[in-house]
């Protein structure tokens, strides 16, 4: 007996140790991948600085050709060369298990297969590559011709997005009406919306503040009034709402009075059932709340203040062509 409760009691301290040995496993895989994503975002930004750098390197480089001035009385806006790498092609989901797709991807993007296990890592759909319309189309159709989900997104310049900051908003009948701060109002059907994208997302206030400095000449103080800005962080819950040409935008700057007898308290519960009652009118429609909690979210080969729109456009792309299941 005494034999069999020595192994007993062995048993049991080994058991309490593997579990103590487990745990402690857990903790380090918790650290490094804790301390591993911000590594890959520093990593991410100085491919893109010594992108941009080359690019520069280029033009300064290459001649330049002086276009003939317009007429003072025509004064056009910013086009967009079409040979700029102006459009996303984006993968909607990673194949898994990825080592038998790494060599075809590495061929198909022109990356060393490190650069596409790290472009494979982000969240999906993910960004592989930042080319000319035209060159983006080509990877595009050589992806899928290879059995890879792909789909492109334009991005457009900043004075060109479509997007209405909805400020008013009714639940018809049919479709959903939305007007800007300015009175301006678009309306869409029901049966034309795609996807609900909700999140938060970190924004920056600046406010102009006076302050007051006393300058000294000679002998005798003088009080002088100086503007200053002071810049804070907030986050900003928001409901994105896209359909056939129609995208919007709901915020804290929204009056949500067009929820009727649902109307809450607070934006967050507004949003939550903003997002509810269209669901419930179009049940066809792809909810994506991913971005709750993400608001710092960044995405490979874009700037990090439009990060969250363009990865809510690459989504957009992949349900309205039915690859999102």
């Amino acid at each position: 007996m005494s034999e069999t409760r020595a192994l007993r009691d062995r048993l049991e301290q080994t058991q309490a140790e593997l579990r103590r040995a487990k745990g402690h496993l857990e903790k380090l895989r918790a650290h490094q991948a804790r301390e591993l994503e911000p590594l890959r975002q520093q990593l991410e930004e100085a491919r893109r600085e010594v992108a941009g750098l080359r690019r520069r390197l280029q033009e300064l480089e290459s001649p330049k050709v002086e276009p003939a001035p317009a007429p003072e009385a025509v004064k056009p806006g910013p086009v967009m060369d079409a040979r700029s790498p102006n459009t996303l092609v984006a993968l909607v989901r990673s194949p898994y298990p990825l080592e038998p797709a790494l060599p075809q991807l590495t061929r198909l993007l022109n990356l060393a297969p490190v650069d596409v296990r790290f472009r494979l890592a982000q969240m999906p759909p993910v960004v592989v590559a930042r080319l000319p319309s035209s060159q983006a189309e080509e990877m595009r159709t050589a992806l899928r011709a290879e059995g890879f989900l792909a789909v492109t997104h334009r991005v457009s310049p900043r004075g060109e997005q479509d997007w209405m900051s909805a400020k008013r908003f009714r639940l018809e009948e049919q479709g959903l009406s939305v007007e800007d701060a300015v009175g301006t109002g678009r309306h869409v059907r029901y049966a034309e919306l795609r996807l609900l994208v909700r999140g938060r997302r970190s924004i920056t206030l600046v406010e102009e503040k006076e302050d007051e400095k006393y300058e000294f000449r000679g002998r005798v103080p003088r009080r002088v009034i100086v503007k200053v800005e002071e810049k804070r962080e907030q986050m900003e819950n928001f409901l994105w709402v896209l359909g056939k040409d129609f995208r919007a935008a709901f915020t804290q700057s929204t009056h949500f009075m067009g929820l009727g007898d649902q109307l809450a308290f607070t934006v967050h519960e507004n949003l939550q059932r903003l997002m509810g009652e269209l669901r419930r009118r179009a049940t066809h429609v792809v909810v994506d709340e991913r971005l709750v909690q993400m608001p710092r979210f960044l995405m490979p080969l874009v700037e990090p203040s439009r990060s969250q729109e363009l990865f809510a456009g690459l989504l957009f792309q992949a349900v309205d062509e039915g690859l999102w299941v």
